[in-house]
């Protein structure tokens, strides 16, 4: 065997030895991914929200999470659009039920005072493509806790959509706040039927 090929013998097993060290010190993910934003906006809406002639008071516990994927909310070109809060931006969202005229109080525990007590779970929130629209969806269970403590539980769900403008991950986030908004104006009509059964 002469140098040369001893050489090229030596070059090949410290390649390897290389990329070896390199594969097991690789991490898992890209270091730039990041959770999506999740930033409850109230101007990704088709139609102003208005205030309902019955709205009253009502108590909101914190949102749970209840989604059975807590991870990701769909992918952008084959790259996964990773959570950020749910719960956090579901609250948000659901504060603005005072646009419509109710007044929200946020409460840490049931007190079994009159009145509407909500308990919300969000249970979905996923984002997808079809040409060059994207579209989300959100699913929320609310339970209704009475002061007999009695509950009553009610699901809504509703979607969004917007153009696939510049391909861009906070695109999709606007189709959920769409989604988010739509679904707002479902529950407030249900929670005002509710109001004047209180009454």
């Amino acid at each position: 065997m002469n140098k040369t090929s001893i050489r090229m013998i030596m070059l090949v097993l410290a390649a390897a030895a290389g990329f070896q060290v390199q594969a097991q010190t690789a991490p898992a993910a890209p270091a730039g991914d990041q959770p999506l934003s999740m930033k409850y906006d109230a101007v990704a809406n088709d139609i102003p929200f208005a205030p309902l002639k019955n709205a009253c008071a009502i108590r909101m516990l914190p949102v749970v999470d209840a989604r059975p994927n807590k991870e990701t909310l769909g992918a952008n070109f084959g790259a996964a659009l990773l959570s950020g809060d749910a719960a956090a931006w579901s609250a948000d969202a659901l504060q603005n039920l005072s646009q419509f005229g109710f007044k929200v109080e946020t409460i840490k525990v049931a007190d079994g005072r009159p009145g509407l007590t909500l308990l919300p779970q969000i249970t979905r929130a996923y984002t997808w493509q079809i040409g060059v629209k994207l579209f989300g969806t959100v699913v929320v269970k609310v339970d209704y806790l009475k002061p007999d403590g009695s509950v009553e539980s009610k699901t809504y769900r509703a979607s969004g959509n917007k153009i696939n403008m510049w391909g861009a991950d906070y695109e999709f986030m606007t189709t959920l706040n769409y989604a988010f908004n739509n679904l707002l104006r479902t529950m407030a009509s249900d929670v005002e039927k509710r109001c004047a059964k209180q009454a």
